[in-house]
């Protein structure tokens, strides 16, 4: 195991304060500024943020069962993206169960690579601060879309093949002319589904909404400079134009006394031609989240700061009179591409 370093200096005190808070997710703007400064011109700072991470690495590895072998090894990225605190966290793990081998010089072996280890993560702090990485210091939940191919339902015994029943993209409000179709079975095997055999399909001025969560299932909230990007596929039945308006929205109220706040939306006209069309819709939710309600059924329309409120996702149906499509494999995820 890795030895502690000495008693520290007063400098070695404030990197190691600021670098246990950086790898918490604590560390504020200043305090950001302040260990990319120390990083970048003293080599002594960045050897001791490695040793803090071989010793956090060693002291997991000491406390397993002699039975089990557990490596990890840790890449580490501190940066700035559009003026906010910026981090990369990679992690690689591998264990073993059993016993261990004895083969000799397996220990000379192994502080060998500890050495490498240790040489290559002082490099990689030497250097964050230059680099730019898509992942914030404080990163926000990363949104995991529920029953994005719509297959969760089970159409097998409907004698119809279709329910006005979709599973997760019917919160706060329903519309009658969505349906869930196991459409081969609905078009006599004229169409057939991306992948799986259900599709949700939408007339005009159906739509679909779902919470959005993320893979702890917590909500996914706005926050300003937040970028995503949805894509899916979509076909487009008859010769009529369809139009997908989607949106990131705040449901401060549900009906009767509805009231929703658009974060971000974005249409899309659909082209009527045969076969499944892949499409991409960026979603840029700016700096300010300030909005005056979209969808209101009352009078009182309150201007209201978006920032911290759950979110949802709304897929609408616009277009030309008698428009019909199909929707399969949905995705919503961060957008990592830079602003341009």
């Amino acid at each position: 195991m890795s030895e502690l370093p000495a008693h520290p200096s007063e400098a070695d005190d404030e990197v190691a304060e600021l670098f246990a808070r950086f790898i918490d997710q604590r560390l504020d703007e200043a305090g950001h500024q302040r260990l990319e400064e120390l990083l970048r011109q003293d080599p002594t700072a960045r050897d001791r943020c490695a040793q803090r991470l071989l010793f956090e690495s060693d002291l997991k590895d000491a406390v397993q069962p002699s039975e089990l072998e557990w490596s990890e090894t840790r890449r580490v990225v501190l940066a700035r993206r559009d003026g906010r605190p910026a981090m990369e966290i990679q992690r690689s793990q591998e264990l073993r169960v059993g016993p261990r081998a004895r083969l000799e010089g397996t220990a000379r072996k192994k502080r060998r690579l500890l050495a490498i280890t240790g040489g290559v993560t002082a490099l990689v702090l030497g250097i964050a601060a230059t680099i730019f990485v898509p992942r914030l210091l404080k990163p926000h939940g990363l949104p995991v879309l529920k029953n994005p191919g719509f297959e969760t339902t089970d159409l097998s015994l409907n004698p119809t093949g279709s329910t006005n029943a979709l599973i997760d993209w019917q919160d706060y409000f329903t519309s009658g002319d969505v349906d869930l179709c196991d459409i081969a079975r609905v078009t006599q095997g004229r169409i057939f589904a991306k992948s799986g055999k259900n599709v949700a399909r939408l007339k005009k001025a159906a739509y679909l909404t779902q919470r959005l969560g993320d893979e702890n299932n917590k909500p996914v909230t706005a926050q300003p400079g937040a970028r995503y990007v949805l894509t899916g596929w979509a076909y487009v039945e008859g010769t009529a134009v369809p139009l997908l308006r989607t949106a990131l929205r705040v449901v401060a109220s549900s009906r009767p006394a509805m009231i929703q706040y658009e974060a971000v939306h974005q249409q899309l006209e659909l082209a009527p031609k045969p076969g499944w069309q892949q499409f991409r819709i960026e979603f840029d939710l700016g700096d300010n989240l300030e909005r005056t309600p979209s969808d209101v059924t009352v009078e009182h329309r309150p201007v209201l700061d978006l920032t911290g409120r759950e979110m949802t996702l709304s897929l609408d149906s616009r277009g030309s009179q008698g428009s019909v499509f199909y929707l399969d494999d949905l995705s919503l995820q961060v957008n990592p591409q830079p602003k341009q």
